[in-house]
């Protein structure tokens, strides 16, 4: 249930005193350990963040803020010229996500409740009054856009009106009440409203085939504008320009890496390109102000990177940097006169620190660590590397060495990422830094098949699943062993979703390479995956199939790569962890292969968690699911 905060005591009501400080002495209080020379305690690395998301309000007199609670992220906000805190919510049972400002006094926040498919959305004022859900009941809503300057009305994407379709209402916050204003032709999936707040564009999928439909006034009707395979490339649309004609996208089309365009819907084209690189896909665009104009790209490179095109707010971004030499400094709110900005300043081994920049004296002001009781000299390097596959295709990737090693000969733990359609990147990660914490080297590579890299890199990993995605991964591993960092006796395979797969594939078609495997979560049957197909993927059924398989067509090569089908060749113990819950990987994924595996002979633990899904949430959960795989690793990479 929704919640706030009891009415505080008068003592705690004249409380002046500097809220983010104290929270971050607080937190490191308790956070001190002997100075023995113990690990550092698994707990450390995979609690929640003591305070994220803070985002300042249009008018920079306030922060908003998600910190712990009894066990929960709750929202807060903070004035920011007298450090007073407010707790807005007091959830005891969910966690809230997603903050928006709307206006200066009501901010808008999600907030996924157990026992509910579908998150719920809320509004709540900055005094902590009129705490309000705007959706729930198994429907869905989330945030569109602003309505100009309206403080009272917002655009919405709802499913009231079909369950698997997303309309779009005008939605009045004070009232509660809503209107369509957009009503969904069929199988669009997300819209784009004007500067005026009129619904214009949608952003379709059909079958192996994406859409764009548009009109021109509110009155009109959506006509499809654009058409196209979405193997061969894409065009996405952001935003809409300020001349109110065309729009920000992202595009492959006729490309290799994505580029950030304009797109003109009413040609149906790309009529100019703004910003692209050669090796990396642009992930999208920097909006500020009131006009919410564009001032910047973000890229992945091997870092995160953000090109301005704002002379202004480049000179920003160099103070910045000179004054954080040390760190990534990533501006992520800026109130809408600029004055005032938020900056997350973080590294690889620090989950990082939020600072306030005002842009008119000039002065960095630390608000408080994300992590406070990590202590970035006890963490360990991660080194950004790529090698050569064994066709010649280069891959990129991570390597994470343990702090105070000299990076040779080392246990080596070997960590496909999920998705497969994601990408890793470069930054804190708790999960490496525990595994170094523990003197394992930690390989993470962004195969085939990874987004982020252009659309060849892409189409490469179509149907390879336990083929070509999968030597890109032994051909990491061969590197890291002719490179003298990893101990060939001493190799071991872990990764979660897709990485389970990727774990027991290595295991069955590469069995002689590892000492164990640890599954998370992960696909062991292709043929059961596009079986149970969750119902909110069907939209995508058909692309899924495209990149991965189909059940009947291609039957052969979907057995021939399935763990689950030869996993008589996995001959070394295998620690796996599944969710009862989990709608996308189907607990049979976990008990056929366990029960085949006994049947062979091969030392198996399996761990099921009745109330998580695909992935564990609860922070108990993970705690044990980490000190078993701290066992199971110790036990067997001696």
């Amino acid at each position: 249930m929704l919640a706030t905060p009891e009415a505080p005591s008068t003592a705690s009501t004249n409380m002046r005193s500097r809220f983010f400080v104290q929270l971050a002495l607080l937190l490191c209080c308790l956070a001190i350990r002997s100075v023995a020379a113990a690990p550092i305690p698994l707990e450390d690395f995979f609690k929640d963040l003591s305070f994220d998301e803070i985002q300042i309000s249009p008018d920079g007199t306030r922060v908003a803020a998600l910190s712990k609670w009894k066990d929960h992220l709750n929202l807060f906000v903070v004035d920011i010229k007298t450090k007073t805190p407010r707790q807005l919510t007091a959830n005891v049972n969910t966690d809230v996500h997603s903050v928006i400002w709307i206006g200066n006094n009501t901010l808008l926040f999600t907030t996924a409740e157990e026992g509910y498919a579908t998150g719920r959305f809320c509004r709540i004022d900055v005094d902590g009054s009129h705490l309000t859900e705007l959706s729930g009941g198994g429907r869905s809503t989330s945030f569109l856009g602003r309505i100009g300057d309206s403080t009272e009305e917002i655009l919405v994407e709802n499913n009231d009106r079909r369950s698997d379709e997303m309309d779009v209402y005008r939605l009045n916050l004070k009232k509660g009440t809503k209107r369509r204003v957009a009503t969904n032709p069929g199988n669009v999936e997300g819209w784009l409203a004007d500067n005026h707040g009129v619904v214009r564009l949608g952003y379709g999928v059909h079958g192996r085939e994406r859409f764009l439909v548009y009109r021109e006034r509110q009155e009109d009707d959506f006509k499809e504008i654009k058409r196209w395979d979405f193997t061969k490339g894409d065009v996405r649309p952001i935003a809409f320009h300020s001349d109110n004609r065309r729009v920000y996208a992202r595009s492959s089309e006729g490309r290799d890496t994505e580029a950030i365009v304009l797109f003109d819907p009413a040609q149906g084209k790309v009529v100019e390109e703004l910003f692209s690189d050669p090796v990396y896909d642009v992930e999208g665009v920097v909006r500020i102000g009131a006009d919410r104009r564009v001032v910047g790209y973000r890229l992945e490179r091997e870092r995160l990177a953000t090109i301005w095109a704002d002379p202004q707010m480049k000179e920003y971004q160099s103070m910045l940097n000179g004054e954080l030499k040390r760190t990534e400094n990533l501006i992520t709110s800026v109130s809408h006169d600029g004055k005032w900005m938020v900056i997350l300043a973080y590294t690889d081994r620090d989950p990082g620190t939020y600072y306030l920049f005002n842009t008119e004296e000039l002065t960095l002001e630390k608000l408080i660590a994300r992590a406070p009781w990590i202590k970035p000299e006890q963490m360990s390097e991660q080194r950004c590397i790529q090698y050569t596959a064994r066709d010649g295709l280069t891959i990129h990737g991570y390597l994470t060495i343990p702090a105070n090693s000299d990076g040779k000969n080392l246990p080596l733990i070997v960590n496909p990422h999920g998705g497969p359609w994601v990408r890793d990147g470069w930054g804190y990660d708790p999960e490496k830094q525990f595994l170094a914490s523990r003197g394992y080297a930690v390989l993470q590579m962004n195969f085939r098949g990874s987004t982020g890299y252009g659309l060849k890199h892409l189409q490469a990993g179509y149907g390879q699943w336990g083929l070509a995605m999968q030597d890109d991964i032994t051909d990491g591993v061969k590197w890291c062993i002719e490179q003298g960092i990893a101990d060939p006796k001493r190799i071991a395979i872990f990764g979660g979703s897709y990485g389970g797969y990727a774990t027991m594939a290595g295991l069955a078609f590469t069995p002689d390479l590892y000492r164990c495997g640890v599954n998370y979560v992960g696909v062991t049957d292709i043929a059961l995956l596009l079986k149970t197909v969750p119902k909110a993927w069907e939209i995508i059924r058909d692309q899924l199939e495209a990149t991965t398989g189909n059940a009947k067509r291609d039957r052969d090569r979907l057995n021939a790569t399935s763990p689950l089908l030869s996993a008589k060749n996995v001959r070394v113990p295998v620690f796996m962890a599944y969710g009862r819950l989990d709608e996308r990987v189907d607990i049979r994924h976990a008990t056929r292969l366990a029960s085949i595996l006994k049947g062979n002979g091969v030392p198996v633990e399996l761990m099921i968690k009745d109330d998580e899904g695909h992935g564990y949430r609860r922070l108990k959960n993970r705690v044990e699911f980490y000190s078993k795989m701290e066992e199971f690793l110790a036990k067997n990479m001696q």
